[in-house]
């Protein structure tokens, strides 16, 4: 039986370093809840990226279970076709299922992949990856009329983020802010609900763009102010809530300051793993065309973290491994990678490969072969190919001054228990676990570590 409410607040990107190194003296509202409950680390996925790591903590799934291993998924047979991420690839036992079969109801707003929003017993609203133009980002659809009405400057993510002005993304991110928490707390007033989760993606875009730490590896000032408004949103919202309520803040990730990016493919070619149909003129975006296949053993994509794949025979259009080769290629590959990236200055790039079986409990889809990451995430992958260099102090898709971390954040607040403060690191597919015993009526008990 559902006996209690919960309310999750989700910050994407949230770092633990700097949100708990500064809650006293900047963020009264969210320090309250930390010092009244408990806090620590919530350790995030691998990937440590928005999709899949908001899925794995609202399953209780890696991303190995769910098969989601970035935004973008392999199509079976090709090389070049990927495809967004979408709500209908999760699982049929979501929390929010979970909890609609136990009589609950819930209000889902922004929680990725949510696109499009899926039908639960409750009320969903779409999240960042909903097109431009989408005819239905809410159910009911009647939500929708509400929105309009309740917050018309509605924004589900903020566009061109990398390529705005400084001030134009710190404007454009709490105007949405506001609009997402003007929505979500109307919301909380007219439907009836056990579990509200909502996320915030302004938090993970202000980062990206506005990070410019002053050689501390802090935020600076303009993401602090984006977190002082995000405090007052929360005080407002705490404020109307029934004192029975539980809350929690969580984030999917954490964050740190961006070294740059390395050329992973680039390296793959002059190492002989990657051959190319004829020379390239200069650096050239990837483009699978170029690639002669019968001769390629592996390629990678980019992203935060990279994802390199063999090229096998019977799994890959034109493979040409022996998929009793593919183990030996792989740890080949990752002692090469590791002993082996130099960039232009002689420095070593400190590269960590991970097989994955090492890390999930299953293989669901395409997962990678290997799964890299470049100085501790601290640097990204970048797919291009042909450049001079191997490394690029920038983001080939425009600014950017935070990459991603492990360290995302829990704060749990109950106001049937008085909490203890620091509390350790809780994995984020525990996080699930933590929730439905809430919303049963039970107390969570954290163990330190």
């Amino acid at each position: 039986m559902i006996r209690q409410k919960v309310l999750v607040i989700g910050l994407d990107g949230t770092p633990a370093s700097c949100l708990f190194s500064e809650m006293a003296a900047h963020f009264p509202n969210i320090d309250r809840l930390a010092r009244g409950g408990y806090f620590g680390i919530l350790r995030s996925s691998d990937p440590p990226i928005t999709v899949p790591a908001w899925a794995c903590m609202m399953s209780g799934k890696d991303p190995g279970e769910l098969g989601l291993y970035g935004f973008h998924y392999r199509r079976p047979g090709s090389y070049g076709k990927r495809q967004l991420v979408h709500a209908g690839l999760l699982p049929p036992d979501m929390l929010w299922h979970w909890l609609g079969s136990h009589g609950g109801r819930a209000v889902v707003l922004g929680v990725p992949p949510s696109y499009p929003p899926p039908l639960i017993h409750g009320t969903s609203v779409s999240c960042l990856l909903t097109p431009r133009g989408a005819s239905v980002v809410c159910q009911p659809p009647a939500v929708q009329t509400l929105m309009r009405n309740i917050a018309p400057d509605y924004r589900f993510d903020i566009e061109s983020f990398r390529s705005l002005s400084d001030g134009a993304l710190f404007d454009q991110a709490v105007a949405a802010l506001r609009a997402r928490f003007r929505l979500a707390r109307e919301l909380a007033r007219r439907e009836t609900w056990n579990l509200f989760v909502i996320t915030d993606i302004g938090t993970d875009r202000v980062q990206h763009g506005l990070w410019k730490a002053e050689g501390s590896g802090g935020w600076g000032e303009m993401v602090r102010r984006y977190y002082a408004i995000i405090d007052e949103e929360v005080g407002e919202w705490l404020a109307e809530l029934p004192d029975h309520i539980c809350v929690w803040l969580v984030s999917d990730h954490g964050a740190q300051p961006s070294h740059g990016g390395v050329f992973l493919n680039e390296w793959l070619r002059r190492r002989g793993w990657l051959k190319l149909r004829q020379n390239l003129p200069g650096a050239t975006a990837w483009n699978p065309e170029a690639v002669d296949w019968e001769k390629t053993r592996a390629w990678a994509e980019g992203g935060y973290a990279g994802r390199v794949y063999i090229n096998v025979r019977g799994r890959e259009p034109r493979g040409c491994v022996d998929q009793g080769d593919v183990e030996r290629i792989c740890e080949e590959l990752r002692e090469a990678l590791a002993k082996d990236f130099f960039l232009e200055d002689g420095r070593n790039a400190r590269i960590r490969c991970y097989r994955p079986r090492e890390l999930y409990r299953d293989c669901q889809a395409l997962a990678p072969d290997l799964l890299v990451y470049v100085d501790d995430l601290r640097m990204r992958v970048f797919a291009s190919l042909g450049g001079e260099d191997l490394y690029a102090p920038g983001n080939d898709f425009g600014r950017d001054y935070a990459n991603h971390h492990h360290d995302g954040i829990f704060i749990a607040y109950d106001p049937r228990q008085s909490g203890s403060g620091w509390s350790g690191v809780l994995p984020i597919t525990a996080l699930r676990q933590c929730l439905e015993q809430q919303l049963r009526g039970g107390s969570v008990v954290f163990s330190t570590s």
